[in-house]
Parts: C-alpha cells; structure tokens; sequence
C-alpha cells in the first residue's frame, strides 16, 4: 500500500513537470503539416502566422477563387448580371474532372453556373463563365493576371481559368497570394450564400450540386472558400470561417490527404480564433508629438491621430506593441489643421503591425514681421554665446 502510494506520488509529480512544458511547447512551436500555408485576418490582411508563403506552387481549383471574383466585379459594374442566360461552348463543354456536364448550346444563367463553380468546382462551368464575360478564355485569362498584378500577387501566373494541369506554361501561385485573392473575393458577400453550402441545385432545381469543402460542417463558423486537387499540387484548401464581428482566411498546400487539408485549415483557424484578439492600440484624435513650425506665431504644433488603429496580436501581449512617430514633412506658416505630417507606426517583435496618419491638430497663423525680427536678433546673439 505504501509502495503503491509512493508511485501515485512520484506519477502526479511529473506529471506537474511535463504537461505545463508540453502545453508550452505547443503554443510556442505552432505548425502545420503543409507545404505552404498562411492565416490572414481577412479586414486588414495581417498575417498571423506563414509557412513558405511565397512559394510558388500549382494551386489547382483554388484558381478559380479568381474567376469567381471577376465575375464578381464584372456583376458590380453592370458588364453582366446574374440571370444572364449563358451558352455553353464546346470547348466548355470539353473540360474534364469535375463537372456539371454542360452541353455546347445549352444556356444557363450565370448565377447557377457561380454555384457551380464554388459549390462543386465545375471546370466546364468555369470556361462558361470566362467566354461570357471576356469573350475568349484566354482574354478573361489575361484580365485574371491583370487582376493578380494589381492586387499585388507577385507569385502568381494563370494559364487558364480552371487550375487544370496544363502542358505548356507554368500555371503557378502561393498561399499568400491566394490569400489575397480569397481576401477580395469575401468583399462580394453574396458567394457566402453559395460557398457556405453543403448543397445546392440548379437547372431549376432539378439538378443537385455537393461541395467539395469537408471544412464545412467541421469547423465552427466556416463558410467557405474553395478547395483544389490535382496529383501535382497535392491537397489544397483556401478556408474561411467568422466568429462574432472577425474573419479569419487560412490557406494550406500540397498536404497529403483530402482529410489532412480539412484538418490542417481547420488547426490554422483554431489557432488564430484562439490565440490572438483583436486590440484597439490607439483612436482618433490623440495628440502624440509636436512638430516645429517655422515663422509661425506657435513655434510648435501637436500632431494627432487621424484615424483609429486595431491589430490582431497575441492575448497577454498588448503591452509589447510599440509605437514609432515618424514625420515626413516641414511645416512652414501658415497651417492648416488636419495637414498630414507623418505617420505613427505600430511594431511589435520588428515586425510592422500597421500605420496611421498623423496630421496637424490645430491651425498656426504666420507671425508678424516685428516677431520674425525679434527671433532673429535672438538667434543672432545666442549664437556668440553657443560659440
């Protein structure tokens, strides 16, 4: 009985030592078993955490997260609408894997054909859509680097709409980049009442639809995004989940499996929903330096804030961030208030966390002639004495 106590003892002591470090270890060490991978808050687009995030790398059917949001914005400028009626094409009508089996000839409105593009990832639909909207594959091909271009996706080369292995060329993108394009695409709100379904149908209603998305249904909040398989790129997902007022998008590629890309996005948003809080460092309005004026009647001015700033960081961790005022520009009377001047910047770890304006808080009138003669007789003479 004793001897049996002292083993009890001796289990619970190390126990005490090991779980706590073990804990630690984990938060400390967080990874996950992808190729690449990102989680960005979607609001700002701060990463919260990156694995080979510019490695360049075949993103399958994530691309079509980019055909989508063309048609997104080919909806928001009034170029197309969602009944439009539109034709299959042979060449649509030709694409492999997954599929809606469209028909050259056979009109669909293009609102059933974006379903089927985000819900089960329909590479006919995908070239159905890029005709109608840039007359050719290739030309909406082109408007999808455009688009990559502008939105500063500098690790990414479309070959076609779909992400289907080509022949030649080397259709190519990154997690960060993806997460990029993910962040744009969930502007256009509307693709969550297709992207976060598990089933939908079209052909007015006769014809059901799956996602290919697992991470519905297995992770609370999510509500998208688009997922991607060839035996090139391996297992990719783009997910994206909300929890009260944040979104979160995490991207993961060339994992091994279609449950290890389920797993490994869903241990990404866990992560972020856990470990990190959205903090307001600083409002409108504060008053945080002066700056000199010259000639004015006020030889100084105290800049402010022009804007609020939130960041996601670390829990416990606020205290860290720290705060540089970095000015940019002279002044010289007369001011006007609400000139910008400069910009306080946000750093936590070396790492920039963001930037807000700073601008004159009040306005400074020129002085008169006698003072601007005054303060140079001053200068004058203490120059001697500085000698």
């Amino acid at each position: 009985m004793l001897e049996m106590r002292r083993n009890i003892s001796i289990l619970l002591f190390l126990l005490c030592i090991f779980i706590p470090a073990t804990a630690y270890g984990q938060a400390g060490n967080f990874d996950v078993n992808a190729k690449s991978a990102i989680l960005m808050e979607a609001e700002s687009g701060q990463v919260l955490f990156a694995k080979n995030e510019h490695l360049e790398l075949p993103p399958a059917s994530i691309t079509k997260i980019m055909t989508a949001l063309l048609a997104m914005e080919a909806i928001d400028h009034g170029d197309v609408t969602l009944e439009d009626k539109v034709k299959a094409s042979a060449l649509a009508e030709s694409m492999g894997g997954s599929q809606i089996w469209l028909e050259a000839g056979e009109k669909m409105p293009l609102k059933d054909l974006l379903k089927s593009i985000l819900i089960p990832s329909a590479n006919d639909s995908a070239v159905a859509v890029a005709e109608h909207i840039g007359g050719t594959e290739q030309n909406f091909v082109r408007m999808m680097n455009q688009k990559a271009k502008q939105l500063g996706m500098k690790n990414t080369l479309f070959i076609n709409t779909t992400g289907l292995p080509v022949e030649h060329g080397d259709h190519h993108s990154s997690a960060y980049d993806i997460a990029v394009m993910g962040r744009e695409l969930v502007k256009h709100e509307q693709i969550f009442d297709w992207t976060s379904k598990r089933l939908a149908y079209i052909r007015n209603g006769s014809y059901p639809i799956y996602t290919t998305n697992e991470l519905l249904g297995h992770f609370p909040g999510a509500d998208g995004l688009k997922t991607g398989w060839t035996e090139e790129a391996g297992y990719c997902l783009a997910g994206t989940a909300k929890q009260g007022d944040l979104r979160l998008i995490a991207v993961v590629m060339g994992t091994d499996s279609p449950s290890a890309r389920v797993d490994e996005t869903a241990k990404l948003l866990n992560y972020g929903f856990r470990a990190f809080t959205k903090a307001i460092l600083i409002n409108s309005g504060i008053e945080v330096s002066t700056v000199e004026v010259k000639k004015g009647k006020e030889l100084e001015v105290p800049v402010e804030t022009a804007q609020s700033f939130s960041a996601m960081i670390e829990r416990g961790t606020k205290e860290l961030v720290e705060q540089e005022v970095e000015i940019t520009k002279e002044l010289e009377a007369p001011v006007k208030k609400g000139e910008q001047v400069g910009k306080l910047i946000f750093k936590k770890d070396d790492r920039v966390l963001g930037k807000v304006d700073l601008v004159v808080a009040k306005d400074v009138e020129r002085a008169g002639f006698f003072t601007l003669i005054w303060r140079w007789i001053v200068d004058f003479v203490m120059g001697f004495f500085e000698k």
